[in-house]
């Protein structure tokens, strides 16, 4: 049972317990330490999403170009395996008000920023779009996909599903608690299908969140010590999500099912060996600012240092705009994520308890 500053343990069960909804599990899990493996995972992840959008730029050209760019897509579908696992494990002893608590604080205040450092950028002209008030209040609440209004950012679109991934797993695993996990995104993929058959035009939501169910049953096969049945398993759902996005996604179709299926190999192959790296471990600790930022700081600074004559002359371009979007990355994550998860630590209890004396209203 965590520590509640302030509070009895009888108190503070009692808040936690109430926090849940009915039927929920009535203790808050420990927050566990990073596992490092993942860590390792994330920042292979974050690389791909970068040097997808870098690369291209400097370095490759033509055919050769699209391939590397192809590793933009592979990298955001590593994220979604990671958020299938990642979360889905966290659900398993912690109630639903504590776990979009907890989320809550990890997304919107680093997002909340990144979208007024946008704001500001665009009204003082640096070569930024200038979006309607709607248009960053639907991307304030990350709502702009059902308002039909476009991002501010080109990258906030995966944030978007993520954040629907987590609304829906949460409220999947507190009413039917985790039964027919292994159904769902077979139903996901006939209703996109459906869905392009009647409108023409599949839903990018229903595209991708087989992907998160990928890494759920990653999480499943663990559990199970890797058991064939679960392998079966996971490499069937793998297949399914991979279809999915291949068919419906239209964009780099064989690309994204092979790092579907390959993201899910890798992955269950990291968890088995326990494997690590503290770079790439580093890099994966920051990756969520690193993405939220990589484009708007690489971009100016590709900008700022123009198209170099010779490889070398660019090779060192993309490794300084590299180093420059972790450095301000590494910013963000030490300034504005770790603090808004330690304010949700701290005032967890309350929280929960504000939202306890709302739900019995």
């Amino acid at each position: 049972m965590p520590h509640f500053p302030g509070l009895s343990v009888p108190i503070a069960h009692a808040v936690v317990a109430n926090a849940g909804f009915a039927g929920a599990p009535t203790a808050v899990a420990q927050r566990g330490e990073r596992i490092a493996t993942l860590d390792f995972f994330r920042g292979i992840a974050i690389l791909m999403v970068i040097c997808g959008h870098f690369l291209p730029q400097r370095l490759v050209f033509g055919n050769l170009a699209t391939s590397f760019a192809t590793m933009g897509r592979g990298g955001v579908i590593v994220f979604f395996l990671l958020s299938g696992y990642l979360i889905f494990k966290s659900l398993q002893n912690c109630n639903i008000g504590a776990f979009l608590c907890r989320r809550f604080f990890k997304i919107f205040p680093a997002y909340w920023l990144n979208l007024l450092v946008l704001f500001i950028a665009g009204q003082l002209g640096f070569g930024l779009a200038i979006h309607s008030n709607a248009t960053y209040l639907a991307n304030f609440t990350m709502l702009s996909d059902l308002f039909r209004l476009p991002n501010v950012s080109n990258v906030y679109w995966t944030l978007l599903i993520e954040v629907k991934f987590y609304v829906f797993i949460a409220l999947y695993s507190h009413f039917l608690k985790n039964r027919f996990v292994s159904a769902a995104p077979v139903l996901f993929t006939l209703a996109n299908a459906a869905m392009f058959v009647l409108r023409g035009q599949a839903s990018q939501l229903l595209t991708f969140f087989p992907v998160f169910f990928v890494g759920i049953q990653v999480f499943q096969a663990e559990k199970s010590d890797w058991a064939g049945v679960s392998l079966l398993r996971l490499a069937l759902t793998a297949l399914l999500a991979g279809l999915n996005v291949a068919v419906f996604d239209g964009i780099y179709p064989l690309w994204s099912m092979a790092y579907i299926l390959g993201g899910a190999a890798a992955m269950a192959g990291l968890l088995q060996s326990g494997f690590s790296m503290a770079l790439l471990a580093f890099f994966g600790k920051v990756s969520y600012s690193n993405y939220l930022y990589h484009t708007l700081v690489g971009y100016s600074a590709f900008e700022w240092i123009g198209r170099q004559q010779s490889l070398a002359g660019n090779l060192l371009a993309v490794a300084v705009v590299v180093v420059v979007s972790t450095w301000v990355a590494y910013l963000s994550y030490i300034l504005v994520e770790l603090p808004s998860v330690r304010f949700c630590k701290t005032h967890e209890a309350q929280f929960l308890g504000q939202l306890s004396r709302f739900w019995k209203r």
